[in-house]
């Protein structure tokens, strides 16, 4: 796993099997009070939910994320790449 990015209380994640996806997608998770909630973002070809991996955010909680991800995607898009090379890869925080 690789902390991509922390943005408000939201991290940003990959997981070393996501480079076996065709489609680059990050991973989404918020932790409060010992409940952990994740949720799965396609960032191509356009930033889109997974909706089979929504996890128990809200709506505004989705669109929130979403919204953070269109402004960051292409720092995101730079982490991945350094992930799948299989550099080190230093969480940015926001």
């Amino acid at each position: 796993m690789g902390k991509l990015l922390v943005l408000t209380r939201y991290i940003f994640l990959v997981y070393g099997s996501d480079i076996y996806e065709k489609r680059k997608h990050i991973h989404v998770t918020y932790s409060q009070s010992g409940f952990k909630r994740s949720c799965k973002f396609w960032l191509e070809p356009v930033v889109e939910l997974d909706a089979s991996k929504k996890g128990d955010f809200t709506a505004i909680e989705l669109n929130e994320i979403k919204k953070l991800i269109e402004d960051n995607k292409e720092l995101l898009l730079d982490q991945l790449e350094l992930f799948y090379a299989n550099k080190q890869v230093k969480a940015i925080r926001k």
